[in-house]
């Protein structure tokens, strides 16, 4: 006997209604999702058809009917209904949608590394979505990051209106909190929850805020990379032994690259009291000018820019055009180039000492007193620049026989400005402050280099630091 097929079980081809199969495009707690086109015209657009899990599933009859009353370009449109029917007798309800090109919300922030302003958009178009959908007294009630898409150009969707309701909207769960995810649940609903736990037939009546602050937190873990805490935890004010609840630390105390206004507006969605938190207009509005008049500061990526290296030692380095005539800097080069040839004059006319062999605890105690300081990073093959031949050449300052060069040495602090270690591979950290080794040049180094055990190196600086947090909320 052949296995009866199941909703979740549907290879490509087979036919659902007017529709042909083409792939399985993911699974819910209630429904499976199928990516189809209309049978017999395999050039048509491609639509999504989600199928019930359980015969008869009353959530689907809901969800199409919140779909035909919420129409907005954030939300997936209607296209169809109907009843697949299995072998044995089992009827399924399904609902067809236009398909949404993209993947879900926290997928989209980590593959393209976006910026506090992408995320303003998409916060601006969610917040439009749910402003739509509150004015036609209709909740989603499930809003989180797995139920928000982001296409490739950037544009978001709310999706999944499975757990939605409206106004008089008839019950289809038993227990107190109608399905949801705790990350995102409310404050007062939590509350609810627990002042409730023992009533019979009590029920948490949601509101438009509920759907605010679980866009709240949507955006916070996009910005910070993690949920917040719980906005209440009841059950620690009887629980001797349970631990207090962590604060919720503000998005740019966490990440200091989410701009200013972001990390306000996420604050405000996550107000504890619902009148302090925005509507869902008040949110879109806010996003939609946060992200017009935002400084180019809220174009760099959330996880901060990319850091500077210096080039490997194999790459060629492009040297500057030479200076005309009549240019000051080719005064100086030839300065610097008589300086060489004197240093190495200096070199040549120093006596020699003779090489003496050393007994094995001798060199040892030698090498130990001669090695870098502790702070020098040996990563990124940086260490034979600072403690190998090249620094038993370089001759002291006041050495007879040597020559005064004109140099900088490197500061026993770190300059203003300059990058702090640990630093990145390839750079050395000297006296707690980054530097790249100028691997084209040697000492003398100039105006813009510092030497350091007969090497030169380059300060690595701060392209931009992160601004102090606020905890003021939007006027």
């Amino acid at each position: 006997m052949e296995d009866v097929a199941t909703p979740d079980s549907l290879a490509p081809g087979e036919i659902v209604g007017l529709w042909r199969i083409e792939v399985c495009a993911g699974r819910g707690a209630y429904g499976v999702v199928y990516r189809a086109r209309l049978a017999g015209h395999p050039d048509s657009e491609p639509v999504a058809i989600k199928l019930a899990l359980s015969p008869e599933d009353p959530r689907f009859v809901r969800e199409v009917k919140l779909l035909t009353l919420n129409v907005h370009p954030g939300v997936p449109g209607f296209v169809d209904r109907g009843w697949w029917r299995t072998e044995d007798g089992r009827v399924y309800p399904y609902v067809v949608m236009q398909w949404v090109e993209g993947m879900p919300l926290y997928d989209w922030a980590e593959l393209y590394n976006v910026t506090s302003r992408q995320v303003l958009h998409v916060l601006a178009r969610v917040a439009r979505a749910l402003e739509a959908t509150h004015a036609r007294a209709c909740l989603h009630r499930d809003v989180k990051g797995d139920n928000i898409r982001v296409s490739p150009n950037g544009l978001a969707f709310l999706m999944d209106f499975g757990s939605g309701t409206w106004a008089e909207a008839p019950l289809i769960t038993d227990g107190p909190m109608p399905p949801g995810t705790r990350y995102y649940r409310s404050p007062e609903a939590l509350r609810f929850h627990w002042h409730s736990r023992r009533l019979k037939d009590a029920h948490y009546e949601a509101t438009p805020a509920d759907d605010v602050y679980a866009l709240g937190v949507a955006m916070y873990r996009v910005a910070t990379g993690v949920h917040p805490p719980p906005g209440t935890d009841p059950e620690a004010r009887v629980g001797k032994l349970r631990p207090p609840l962590p604060p919720r630390l503000l998005p740019q105390a966490l990440n200091g690259w989410v701009h200013p206004e972001l990390a306000s507006l996420i604050e405000w969605m996550l107000a504890d009291a619902p009148p302090r938190r925005p509507s869902a207009r008040e949110v879109a509005q806010s996003a939609e000018a946060a992200a017009k008049r935002a400084c180019p500061e809220a174009d760099v990526p959330l996880s901060g820019p990319a850091p500077v290296r210096a080039p490997p030692r194999h790459v060629q380095v492009r040297m500057a055009p030479e200076p005309q005539e009549h240019d000051p800097r080719r005064w100086f080069r030839r300065l610097s180039a008589a300086g060489v040839i004197l240093l190495m004059v200096g070199l040549w006319s120093m006596p020699r000492q003779p090489v003496r062999w050393q007994p094995e605890e001798e060199a040892s105690a030698l090498a130990e007193a001669e090695a870098p300081d502790a702070g020098v990073s040996r990563d990124g093959g940086t260490a034979d620049l600072g403690d190998t031949a090249m620094t038993a050449l370089a001759p002291s300052r006041d050495a007879p026989g040597s020559s005064k060069v004109i140099a900088l040495e490197v500061p026993e602090e770190p300059l203003e400005g300059q990058r702090r270690g640990p630093c990145d591979r390839g750079e050395a950290e000297i006296n707690g402050g980054c530097w790249a080794p100028w691997l084209t040049r040697t000492p003398p180094c100039g105006e813009e280099g510092y030497e350091w055990k007969g090497s030169c190196y380059i300060p690595r600086y701060e392209k931009k630091k992160p601004r102090p947090p606020t905890t003021k909320e939007p006027q």
